[in-house]
C-alpha cells in the first residue's frame, strides 16, 4: 500500500495523527510527524522548547506507533549539534483531538542515572510546521 492510501486509511479510522502533522504542548514544543506507515507507525522530529531545560531548539529523531485511540513515541536525545545523555518516552490516547500523554525521562549524568515523569498535552498546530 502506498504512503498516500496508508494516510488515507488512517484518517478514515478517525484519527488525526497524519503525516505532516505538528504537535505542541504546553511548554511550546513541538512534535512533527513526517510520515505514518499503514500499521500506525511513525517517525518525525521532535524540538523541545521547553525554558530551561538542556537539548532545545534542536530537531531530534521521533518514532512512534498510534493503535487507535492509543498514541506512543520516543525521542533518543543525541544529535550531532547536542547530546544531552537522555532518552524520553511519551505514552496515552488521542483524545477530543489531542494527545493526552505521560512521559518518563531518563538522563545519565556523571555515572548516575535519574528518572523524571510527567504529563503533555499536545494540540495539533494549524500551520502544520515545526519550528
Amino acid at each position: 500500500m502506498s504512503l498516500i492510501a496508508a494516510i488515507l486509511v488512517l484518517a478514515q479510522a478517525g484519527h488525526p495523527v497524519t503525516a505532516g502533522s505538528a504537535w505542541e504542548n504546553q511548554s511550546g514544543s513541538v512534535l512533527h510527524i513526517d510520515e505514518v506507515r499503514e500499521n500506525g507507525h511513525f517517525h518525525g522530529r521532535y524540538v523541545n522548547n521547553a525554558e530551561g531545560y538542556p537539548c532545545s531548539g534542536v530537531e531530534y529523531r521521533v518514532v512512534g506507533d498510534v493503535f487507535d485511540p492509543l498514541i506512543q513515541f520516543s525521542v533518543v536525545w543525541r544529535s550531532e549539534e547536542e547530546t544531552c545523555h537522555s532518552v524520553t518516552g511519551w505514552t496515552g490516547q488521542i483524545e477530543g483531538g489531542r494527545l493526552v500523554t505521560e512521559w518518563r525521562l531518563v538522563r545519565w549524568r556523571d555515572g548516575t542515572v535519574s528518572d523524571f515523569t510527567g504529563e503533555s498535552v499536545f494540540e495539533r498546530r494549524a500551520d502544520g510546521h515545526a519550528e
